[in-house]
């Protein structure tokens, strides 16, 4: 979200604090019309927002990347200020590369919570596989692996434990059953 959306998140007005800016137009009655402009912008600029929050998450000011990308600074500010539309793939691996980190770009219909579970419980299962065959080369890695797969175990137990919790409780049913006899016991 760039400097300008976000002041308008924290908005404060008539005493009123938004957490948004969707909540700010919202209750300041701003027209549907305007809504869905912002909206549309929103959508437009998703990436170039990204592109900007992944040069400052590195710390880099927008000279600093333009350097690394061999470009002016007026380039990297027309890149973050643009349209998703003008961007390439070649520009953000440039970025993902000056700033040192990873960028992932997924196009296509967004997945369910379920199924982006799955996704990610899948790509765990192939590099803990991958980690599982490295630790057959030398017994030094083994044991780190071996510490690795302990914490990774606690802190996924942890996390679905925890996510758990957060579900509805059912109330407990007691069951019990009584019988009555009709007839006194036969003691012996």
């Amino acid at each position: 979200m760039s400097s300008t959306k976000a002041k308008l998140a924290n908005a404060k007005t008539g005493g009123r604090t938004y957490t948004s800016v969707e909540a700010f137009m919202k209750g300041e009655g701003i027209s549907d019309e305007v809504q869905q402009a912002y909206a549309q912008l929103v959508q437009d600029t998703c990436i170039t927002d990204g592109l900007t929050r992944l040069r400052r998450s590195a710390k880099l000011t927008q000279a600093e990347i333009a350097a690394r990308l061999g470009v002016t600074q007026a380039a990297v500010s027309k890149i973050e200020s643009g349209h998703d539309e003008t961007l390439t793939l070649a520009i953000i691996g440039a970025y993902a590369a000056a700033s040192k980190q990873r960028v992932n770009v997924s196009f296509g219909r967004p997945l369910t919570h379920v199924q982006a579970v799955k996704e990610h419980a899948l790509g765990l299962r192939y590099h803990l596989q991958a980690l599982a065959s490295l630790a057959h080369k030398d017994e030094a890695i083994a044991k780190g692996i071996e510490g690795f797969f302990h914490e990774a175990t606690v802190n996924i137990d942890q996390i679905v434990s925890r996510c758990r919790e957060q579900l509805p409780r059912r109330q407990k049913i007691e069951v019990r059953m009584q019988t009555h006899r009709t007839t006194p016991p036969v003691l012996r």
